[in-house]
């Protein structure tokens, strides 16, 4: 049985890619995973809470420009419903680790960057759940970061990334003509609020809490998604 990191999934998009977990709490983890999934991406963290049941669910984004000419950046979601009893921070770690574990892959096996559902489920779940039993099997300390800076970075990168998309895409519908000197001000400004409330966004996410409990209890979790489907 699971202790610590109950479930945790990596997601390209919209697409569930792997996961891995089990569910003892009659289908409280599985509630928690479908809300996380279905929030809006933002450019850093997003949470979840199962108040009742003791749970937390997070979830952690990385945009990046998609390889196709014309298409849509690419946003990957690293998830995870975990005990409240695991602190925040080394939740956190967890989903860092599966950032830099898995950057090599999310940058050049086309199955990552391509595949339909589930597509990484055979090469990659047993290697998710071995580092989620890690925080049980190893202690939970061992899964604190040495640092964090580098995940301000990432988000620090995706808040930029955000806002040149969004400025790309209006260049399109507008007319090419030169901005008044206070025109360009106000939209300084506009970017500068934006910016700053990025940011908090990204640091802190929307926290919800829930109490509503599931009817069917499931005891492993993969292929979740074919239940949340």
């Amino acid at each position: 049985m699971l202790k610590g990191i109950l479930w945790s999934a990596i997601c390209r998009n919209d697409i569930v890619l792997t996961e891995a977990g089990e569910d003892f709490y009659d289908g409280a983890v599985i509630k928690v995973a479908q809300k996380l999934l279905k929030k809006k991406a933002t450019a850093g963290w997003e949470f979840e809470r199962s108040r009742k049941d003791g749970l937390r669910g997070m979830k952690f984004h990385l945009y990046e420009d998609s390889d196709v000419e014309g298409s849509s950046m690419i946003v990957w979601s690293f998830v995870s419903v975990t005990e409240s009893s695991l602190a925040e921070e080394e939740a956190k770690s967890f989903l860092e680790k599966l950032v830099y574990i898995t950057e090599a892959m999310r940058c050049d096996d086309k199955v990552w960057r391509n595949g339909d559902l589930l597509a990484a489920q055979a090469s990659f779940a047993p290697i998710l759940l071995d580092k989620m039993e890690q925080v049980s099997s190893q202690g939970r300390l061992a899964m604190v970061n040495e640092s964090i800076s580098t995940t301000k970075e990432i988000m620090a990168e995706n808040i930029q990334m955000a806002l040149e998309r969004e400025e790309r895409l209006e260049s399109l519908d507008q007319q090419a003509e030169s901005l008044s000197a206070m025109t360009k001000q106000f939209k300084a400004k506009a970017q500068q609020i934006k910016r700053f409330k990025m940011w908090q966004d990204a640091k802190h996410g929307l926290l919800l809490g829930t109490a509503v409990t599931g009817v069917v209890a499931v005891i492993t979790v993969p292929p979740l998604v074919a239940i949340l489907a």
